[in-house]
């Protein structure tokens, strides 16, 4: 069996990771085998809506996510709309309503509904907090209208995106569990992998903190299969793919 395929975190982006990290005694079991939760990535260039279903199977209290399917929103990144914030909103609309027609009726009202915000929107934040605020509001209120269970819009920190990314490539290297012969979860005795990602004016290496190490102050909590973990990001400035670029350019004309 495969737990989810790494073309799927590659295309749902960081913020869809969220889901990982409810415990489904959060989401109230329904009449039905599957039971779905919906995710809206607003990054940097763009807006995704995806549709998340898994099974009443759990693994420690966590759900195992079993199938995914996107709807991409129309228009520029949300930040975008900082002239005219209704219209963020209400370019979530079309893709709310395909997600109705995905998920069964008697489901909506169990269905919980994400919003994060990623890049753009940190720096909109940064320089110009009233329109992000009003921008929020704005999504808020288009997503509360919806038949679904709203459980926030919010815009996720620099470390809370970089430790999304880090739950999303262990998830798919099986590290937090894995199926055995018979098809059942197991607890995987693999290490957790660390993560570098690398953007265009700096990279962030992610990793777990041992036990005994004292937790930084920016560093994640996270409550994932039964047990904290503990996740930390390390900022490198100047080592981007810009600086990279500039480097490589460097070497080939000497």
């Amino acid at each position: 069996r495969e737990l989810l395929p790494p073309w799927l975190v590659i295309v749902a982006g960081l913020t869809g990771i969220v889901l990982l990290c409810v415990s489904t005694k959060d989401v109230p079991n329904v009449l039905g085998f599957f039971q779905y939760g919906i995710v809206l990535d607003a990054g940097p260039s763009r807006t995704i809506l995806f549709i998340y279903q898994w099974t009443t199977t759990k693994a420690n209290k966590t759900g195992v996510i079993r199938g995914c399917s996107s709807c991409p929103v129309q228009g520029p990144a949300v930040s975008s709309y900082s002239d005219s914030p209704q219209k963020a909103g209400k370019s979530l609309e079309p893709c709310l309503n395909w997600a109705q027609s995905e998920i069964p009726a008697e489901q909506h009202s169990q269905t919980p509904l994400y919003l994060g915000a990623t890049g753009s929107m940190r720096q909109l934040n940064l320089t110009h907090p009233i329109l992000s605020a009003s921008l929020l509001a704005a999504l808020t209120g288009t997503l509360k209208s919806s038949p679904f269970s709203f459980q926030g819009a919010q815009i996720l920190s620099s470390p809370e995106e970089e430790a999304f990314n880090w739950v999303a490539v262990n998830y798919v290297l099986e590290n937090f569990f894995k199926y055995d012969w018979q098809g059942q979860l197991v607890p995987s005795r693999k290490g957790m992998a660390g993560v570098l990602a690398v953007g265009r004016t700096s990279a962030q290496l992610t990793s777990e903190l041992e036990e005994e190490q004292q937790a930084p102050e920016e560093a994640v909590r996270l409550q994932l299969y039964g047990q904290t973990r503990r996740v930390h990001t390390r900022q490198c400035p100047c080592h981007g793919t810009e600086q990279l670029r500039s480097s490589l350019v460097t070497v080939l004309l000497q």
